[in-house]
């Protein structure tokens, strides 16, 4: 017992010698936090005002959904330039007989490929506005982990606080 008293006294004091120091810490690493962390707000401006999908991807740091959005939004708008293109070459022609029917035929492909690179182009756009403030989150909760800063409290949502009638049928 004589030996666990000192050892005990030592621990206690090393621990109130480095309360101070740790207190100290998480302030400096929380203005760091402050500094450093990402915008959603900005995330999803950049995304909804970039003609290329997965700007705010970038910004956010998650460069490989971003690069896979930025490849598919560019094809799809250089798709749907060349097939209107196309379609506006195509408006001026006249033909009959066989050389109508390549006509039609031309046009329906290029019908096809305008609307296969507008539902291409949205569906990029779409998902990069999705992937923005997730990527901001993910980015935020990363860089708070790596400062060694606690998980910040969660916030309930106000749907969750709301009373909901319901229906109750007894018999």
């Amino acid at each position: 017992m004589r030996g666990l008293a000192p050892a005990l006294s030592l621990c206690l004091t090393a621990i109130a010698i480095a309360a101070p120091a740790r207190a100290e810490a998480l302030p400096a690493a929380a203005a760091q936090f402050e500094h450093q962390k990402k915008s959603v707000a900005l995330a999803v401006t950049l995304e909804a005002i970039s003609p290329v999908a997965g700007v705010g991807g970038f910004y956010a740091g998650d460069s490989e959904h971003a690069t896979v959005l930025a490849i598919v939004s560019g094809t799809a708008l250089v798709v749907g330039a060349g097939s209107l293109l196309w379609l506006l070459h195509l408006e001026d022609q006249q033909a009959s007989g066989f050389g109508r029917v390549e006509l039609d035929a031309e046009q329906g492909s290029a019908i096809s490929l305008l609307v296969v690179a507008s539902v291409a182009y949205l569906m990029a756009r779409v998902s990069g506005l999705a992937l923005a403030p997730d990527a901001t989150h993910a980015y935020n909760d990363e860089l708070r982990a790596r400062l060694g800063l606690p998980p910040p409290e969660p916030v309930i949502p106000f749907h969750a606080l709301a009373p909901v009638p319901t229906l109750t049928l007894r018999f």
